[in-house]
């Protein structure tokens, strides 16, 4: 008996097998259920077909099944034990790091975080090459640049510089900027296509600050900027994102929270 499948594996197959013929089939597999797991195909914990029965229906052999089978592991979307087949992970094992401006005092708890608020104060669409050219795989696409100044506690202010693709997220150029005001921009893009962030990238670089930063906000004269870089992945290792937070010496502490593997 097949393992049941919403809708049927027919289904399955329609709407998230890749049309990209060149692609080699583990990795067509690999990506079908990737997406479908991103689309909520698959409910976390839901049970998936069994090996035998993904090459029963995919053009896929047994081999190729256990190697895309296997990729999802490591990438963190599903679960194999031996007498309990393969189960799609739970939401809290597939985002292993914390979001940003986790701000709190020397002497605060892990809870007592401090209120964070967000302004936008530019933004623009360009095909200008940079640092997150790379990391967005830009090529020749047009990238928006939103800049923010984040405010913590009403005390300190970080200037925040953010890029993603043009074309790919309208929702971030459409609405007027005064709308985007205290957005926690991963929800906004999360929401208008259905892809979470699975993970993120973060490095810190400590620098002299830019004339922008240092003229956009409340910067202490002469002071080093501890930078922040952050570049988010979907669950399909597509990057989303690319920002940087420039954040000026403080008593506070930012807490990176803790990696959690699964």
């Amino acid at each position: 008996m097949l393992t049941d499948v919403p809708g049927g594996y027919g289904e399955f197959l329609r709407r998230y097998w890749p049309a990209q013929d060149d692609m080699p089939k583990h990795e067509r597999l690999r990506q079908a259920i990737t997406a479908s797991i991103a689309d909520g195909f698959w409910s976390p914990g839901a049970r998936l077909p069994t090996e035998s029965e993904w090459a029963a229906v995919t053009p896929c052999s047994l081999g190729t099944v256990q190697r895309a089978l296997r990729s999802l592991v490591d990438d963190g979307l599903i679960h194999r034990r031996r007498g309990s087949g393969t189960t799609v992970a739970s939401p809290h094992t597939q985002v292993a790091e914390p979001w940003h401006f986790l701000f709190r005092t020397a002497d605060g708890g892990p809870d007592d975080l401090l209120p964070v608020y967000t302004r936008v104060i530019d933004r623009r669409v360009s095909r200008d090459k940079g640092p997150w050219s790379a990391a967005l795989e830009q090529g020749r696409d047009k990238v928006v640049r939103l800049d923010r100044i984040v405010t913590i506690d009403t005390a300190m202010e970080i200037y925040a510089v953010f890029y993603a693709l043009a074309d790919r997220h309208p929702e971030l150029i459409d609405p007027p900027l005064s709308a985007l005001d205290g957005a926690n921009f991963h929800e906004v893009m999360a929401e208008h296509h259905h892809m979470p962030v699975h993970h993120i990238r973060q490095r810190l670089r400590v620098e002299m600050p830019p004339a922008y930063v240092t003229e956009g906000c409340a910067w202490p004269d002469g002071a080093l900027a501890s930078t922040v870089n952050v570049t988010a992945y979907s669950v399909d290792t597509r990057p989303i994102y690319y920002q940087d937070f420039f954040i000026p010496p403080s008593p506070y502490i930012l807490d990176l929270g803790t990696r959690i593997k699964s």
